[in-house]
């Protein structure tokens, strides 16, 4: 029999133990000793039982991605490039009933919550989700995925402005097209560039400039057209070019004595600064809204 000094010391001991793992901590059998003389021993069992009863430390949490699922569409958006996005169904619009740069079927659109522009400002932001109609008209459509199958066939061949398939709804020519590459999506492929549209020369400026994804789902049935502002450091924050600009940016020519050589030298020197960035250099950066495209998912 254990002294009634000994048991009250065990006792202390075992209710400190308690104390210290906190309170709600787990309930603790421990296994007898063989010499139950020894305070030792049972202080011992006591701390290796609650040690191994212990909830194991917490890493470093996973990236929380957001899925996206609106009808018959879904992708996931990388963690930090937007909080959230909604889907809605967009009504057909006819030559009679708009404007010839909107007109187009009904389809899907998805506007996006939280999106990190930081730097790039431009004011469209969405994922257009279009059924194929006919590819023979010389309709925007027809015209975009002419172009688009042209680069399809050939991959690895640069993409000038003019051959990169268009936005349906700009009132607008693009100006640069950088960066490009040819991505597959969860449904098809497509090309990506880094663009400006405008309806006349000017300075390519983060409040311009958006990545542009183009893409055809597998069974052709399904048009898929990504505006994601984006943005650099080594560009102007502004259209003007007479406010003031980062000391890498490309200097825009004179307005008043360029002539039409000039402003072409200008958009392929900012093409080029374009691509010989890293990736990652933009904001959001390259690979975030590859994955963003690349996840997209069109249901039949």
């Amino acid at each position: 029999m254990l002294s009634n000094r000994k048991t009250t010391f065990i006792l202390a001991i075992v209710a400190l133990l308690a104390l210290a793992c906190g309170i709600g901590a787990p309930v603790v059998t421990t296994t007898v000793p063989s010499d139950p003389h020894s305070v030792e021993t049972l202080v011992a069992g006591t701390m290796q039982a609650l040690t191994a009863a212990a909830p194991p430390a917490t890493g470093t949490p996973a990236p929380q991605n957001i899925p996206v699922s609106f009808q018959n569409v879904s992708f996931v958006i990388p963690e930090g490039l937007a909080s959230g996005a909604s889907g809605e169904l967009v009504p057909a619009v006819t030559e009679e009933t708009g404007a010839p740069w909107d007109v187009g079927p009904e389809h899907i659109r998805f506007s996006f919550s939280g999106y990190d522009d930081s730097l790039g400002k431009f004011s469209g932001l969405e994922i257009r989700v279009y059924p194929v109609l006919d590819e023979t008209s010389t309709s925007w459509m027809g015209n975009s995925l002419t172009k688009l199958r042209a680069v399809l066939a050939s991959p690895s061949a640069p993409v000038a402005p003019k051959d990169m398939p268009s936005v349906p709804y700009f009132n607008a020519a693009q100006m640069i097209a950088a960066q490009t590459k040819v991505l597959t999506f969860q449904s098809g492929t497509g090309v990506r560039a880094i663009t400006q549209y405008g309806q006349a020369v000017g300075p390519i400026s983060n409040n311009g400039t958006f990545y542009l994804f183009v893409g055809l789902t597998s069974d052709g049935q399904h048009y898929v057209v990504a505006v994601l502002p984006i943005g650099a450091d080594f560009l102007p924050n502004s259209y003007d070019p007479a406010q003031p600009a980062p000391p890498n940016a490309i200097p825009f020519p004179d307005y008043t004595s360029a002539d039409p050589a000039e402003f072409e030298a200008y958009f392929q020197a900012v093409t080029d600064q374009f691509n010989a960035a890293d990736p990652t250099a933009f904001t959001p950066s390259l690979p975030a809204l590859d994955a963003l495209v690349q996840s997209i998912t069109v249901n039949p």
